[in-house]
């Protein structure tokens, strides 16, 4: 009769946090924090990770609450949210290693060509003039959230609310945009 009874307070808690009530997500958020927490640490065996993914686990659970099913269980759901974020992590990790990796190279072979150094200086500042002047916002904001903050397509979608596919159309965007004003750069 109990496990019934705190099965119904938190479909309730829920059908709460659903409608926008903070203080229903508040309290499922003490109730689930610390174990959600360790179950990320468990994976990751890094602490601030843990704590950063835990954290944006509920604020997507806050950000996307009225899609909440309050029949279903709460822990399912953010455990399979942070799961999800842990695996988008490390492979995010991958393609940053493999981009410094290439990055790295490259670099290393323009150390004996000033006039090549000199070359892509001006080619990024020219990037970062044209991204700030000539880009429309949305446009500007996904270049950027992309370029230089690493970010997945999917993780902008999500961190924008928009689509994953309106995402690659901005970027597609951004780029002519930029190849078009960088021409003489390049």
């Amino acid at each position: 009769m109990i496990h019934k009874d705190m099965e119904n307070d938190e479909e309730h808690l829920i059908q709460r946090v659903k409608e926008g009530d903070q203080e229903a997500f508040q309290t499922l958020f003490d109730k689930y924090q610390t174990t959600l927490f360790r179950t990320i640490y468990y994976k990751t065996k890094d602490h601030g990770l843990a704590q950063d993914i835990a954290q944006d686990t509920f604020v997507r659970v806050w950000l996307k609450r009225e899609t909440l099913k309050p029949n279903l269980s709460f822990f399912s759901l953010i455990a399979k949210i942070s799961q999800n974020l842990v695996q988008d992590h490390y492979k995010h990790q991958q393609v940053r290693l493999k981009h410094q990796n290439h990055v790295k190279l490259i670099s290393e072979k323009h150390l004996d060509n000033p006039e090549q150094e000199l070359k892509q200086t001006r080619l990024k500042q020219r990037i970062r003039e044209v991204a700030n002047s000539s880009l429309p916002n949305k446009c500007r904001s996904v270049f950027l959230l992309s370029r230089v903050g690493g970010l997945s397509n999917q993780e902008i979608a999500n961190t924008m609310n928009i689509s994953k596919k309106t995402v690659e159309n901005q970027l597609h965007h951004a780029m002519k945009i930029l190849r078009k004003k960088c021409a003489d750069y390049l």
